[in-house]
């Protein structure tokens, strides 16, 4: 199972590489690194309590194009033994694939590598990188990486900086000869948008659409839907049916709005207060009902057809206290007009 893993994770670093064809420059490098061991391994004598390793290594590095490269690494560490003083001497070599971003110094880096110190095992590692061109030939670089135990399950830790040189030389790829454009000698013709709305004539279904709105590609109008929605709610004197002067207006908005939308209707709800009969109540109530739809039909021209009247005395109180404020509110007509509207998306 561990060598299918391995097997595994070196098929997945290598497919990039491969998939891409190769140059002649290489970068060869030396650096100084830091280990920090798992904690878990200060405290385990089958380890050595080993803590953390400082060393020196070399790698080699394949320059694939501009985005990849592949890299053999080999180091030596010294590692600290945990509460006794003394040291323990580790060797490390792996692969890496190295991801380089467009347009910048930082890369990502995974591989595998073979670890030889307090115990022999292989990892996983996944870090981040960043190389700075001091000239042509020399760079210098940094990174931080994390390696992952496959073996005995334990997460290291470590940081690198070091000198790189670059040589070899860059195979240049043909450049293919571009076609030369066909030329109409006959005719040229050109497509015209007399109503500039970024269609063409010759498909433009729509002329004249206004310059400020969205047009399909057809050259017609986009429409999009919007919610329009009206309330009423008016108010009576105690024991009466009249509608009062000072809120005809709010029934002519619920009139205006029904013109706008003339696919609209509406139900107008009466109400009364608690005071009186039940069934006095309720024939109180839809008579307001029926004032405010009289006042709609014969003062703002609204077709009767479209105004449904009903009754629902104190059946629907909106407030249950004995007050003359509670018998108030609860004297009342409503009505509830929603619908949906196309409307022109601007630009």
């Amino acid at each position: 199972m561990k060598t299918f893993k391995i097997t595994l994770l070196a098929a997945l670093i290598s497919a990039p590489l491969a998939a891409e064809s190769l140059d002649d420059t290489w970068e060869i490098g030396v650096f100084g690194d830091y280990i920090k061991s798992s904690t878990n391994k200060e405290y385990d004598a089958a380890w050595k309590n080993i803590d953390a390793g400082k060393g020196l290594g070399i790698d080699l590095q394949k320059i694939i194009n501009e985005q990849w490269n592949a890299r053999i690494e080999l180091a030596s560490d010294y590692y600290d033994i945990d509460h006794a003083h003394d040291i323990d001497f580790g060797t490390r070599f792996g692969i890496d694939a190295i991801y380089k971003f467009e347009d910048s110094d930082f890369y990502l880096f995974s591989g595998v590598k073979r670890f030889n110190n307090a115990r022999s095992y292989f990892a996983v590692d996944v870090g981040a990188g960043y190389s700075h061109k001091i000239n042509e030939d020399f760079s210098v670089y940094s990174e931080a990486v994390v390696y992952r135990d496959i073996e005995h399950g334990y997460t290291d830790q470590g940081l690198k900086i070091g000198l790189k040189y670059t040589f070899g030389d860059v195979k240049k790829v043909p450049v293919a000869k571009k076609a030369k454009p066909v030329v109409n000698t006959l005719a040229q013709v050109v497509e015209q948008d007399d109503d500039n709305d970024g269609v063409f004539n010759s498909v433009d279904r729509c002329k004249d659409t206004p310059a400020n709105i969205k047009v399909d590609a057809t050259g017609c109008t986009l429409y999009a839907d919007k919610a329009a929605a009206i309330n009423l709610n008016v108010a009576f004197e105690n024991n009466s049916s009249q509608v009062k002067s000072n809120v005809v207006n709010e029934i002519e908005r619920l009139a205006d709005f029904m013109k706008a939308y003339s696919n609209t209707s509406t139900l107008i709800e009466g109400h009364s207060s608690a005071v009186g009969g039940n069934q006095y109540n309720l024939v109180l109530s839809k008579k307001r009902a029926d004032a405010v739809k009289d006042i709609l039909v014969n003062t703002f021209n609204i077709d009767a057809s479209r105004i449904t009247t009903k009754g629902f005395g104190e059946t629907q109180l909106l407030s249950q206290g004995n007050t003359k404020a509670d018998h108030s509110v609860n004297r009342r007509v409503i009505a509830k007009i929603e619908t949906t509207v196309k409307e022109a998306v601007s630009k």
